[in-house]
């Protein structure tokens, strides 16, 4: 089953007064076919619901090769799985929306 660790990072989870947009990392297994495409799924339907969040999608091993988690402050808010990513991705937006 896939899953990915949804990231925040940037002017919305720092102490910023008024973030213009929602800065996120999607970080899934692997670049295989099967991981990249729940990646997409996942991102496009987080879009559908904060049309103002900035997605960026990474493997584990891009990110790791990048350092992008800690370059960017990133912080973990969630996982997201196949199984239940349309009650996930609400429960997350739901979150975010109340920040």
């Amino acid at each position: 089953m896939e899953s990915l660790t949804v990231y925040g990072f940037g002017s919305f989870f720092s102490d910023e007064p008024k973030p213009h947009d929602i800065d996120l990392l999607l970080v899934h297994r692997s670049a295989n076919l099967e991981s990249c495409r729940f990646a997409i799924d996942c991102k496009a339907q987080i879009r559908s619901i904060l049309p103002s969040a900035d997605i960026v999608m990474l493997s584990r091993a891009e990110a790791d090769s990048l350092d992008f988690l800690e370059g960017a402050k990133a912080i973990e808010l969630d996982r997201v799985t196949a199984e239940s990513m349309d009650a996930d991705v609400r429960a997350l937006a739901r979150r975010l929306l109340r920040r």
